[in-house]
Order: structure tokens, then sequence, then C-alpha cells
């Protein structure tokens, strides 16, 4: 017996995702987060509180991979057909009708967050919807 195992950190349940189609979700999430003039404290909590809602591969930092995602969709935003593009990929990475259930779910709940939805959200919401279809 051996305490180490008693010292681990608290282990999320499998999620059943690949990384790539986690990436996808925390992509198109702070897609959704900038939408608005600016990204409200319950926005980046939620999306703080992704890896332990889903099963992060640990060998993968979160917090990179967040300002990494940031900045694409920082350019997707000023760009001409960039959303159709970057949508385009997100649903190339949610290959699996259960990947694409998940995120438009958080997708949803991270819009309800704020309380209030923005017509930019329910357009973003529609063509996220007509995306992952």
């Amino acid at each position: 017996f051996s305490f180490k195992a008693l010292f681990q950190p608290k282990k999320t349940p499998d999620d059943e995702l690949n990384q790539a189609q986690r990436e996808a979700i925390v992509d198109l999430l702070n897609y959704c987060s900038f939408l608005g003039d600016k990204i409200t404290a319950s926005e980046s909590e939620f999306i703080d509180s992704l890896p332990s809602e889903l099963h992060w591969d640990e060998s993968t930092d979160f917090d990179f991979y967040e300002n990494q995602s940031v900045g694409i969709v920082r350019g997707v935003l000023g760009s001409q057909g960039g959303v159709e593009n970057f949508l385009k990929g997100v649903r190339d990475r949610l290959d699996s009708e259960k990947s694409r259930a998940l995120a438009l779910a958080l997708v949803d709940k991270l819009i309800r967050t704020s309380g209030k939805t923005t017509p930019e959200e329910t357009e973003a919401r529609e063509a996220i919807t007509r995306a992952l279809r």
C-alpha cells in the first residue's frame, strides 16, 4: 500500500472525448464569449471551470491553450469569412455526435451565464447549430 495515491489530484471522470474535441469546444466557447462588448466575470469563470468539467489532457497546459485559443478567436472576428472557416474547423474536430451535442450544450450554458442573451449571441448560436449539423 502506498500513501502516494492519497495525494494525487482528483481526476475528472472520462468524458469520452479526445483532446482535439476538447480544444474545439474551448475555441467555440471563447468565440461565444467575445461576441459581446466585454467578457463577463461569469463567462470567464465558466471557461476557467472547463478543465474540471472536461477530462483535459494533463500534458496540455489549459491556460496556455486558452491563451492560444483567444488569439485565434480575435483573428477570426476581424477577418472577412473568418467565422465561417473557423466554424468549419471546429466542426471538423468535433467529429462525433456526442462531442457536437456537448459543445452545443456548453454554448447554451455559456450564453445563459450572463443572464441575458444579445442578438449577436442568438445569431451566433444559430450559425453554430447549422455548422455542427
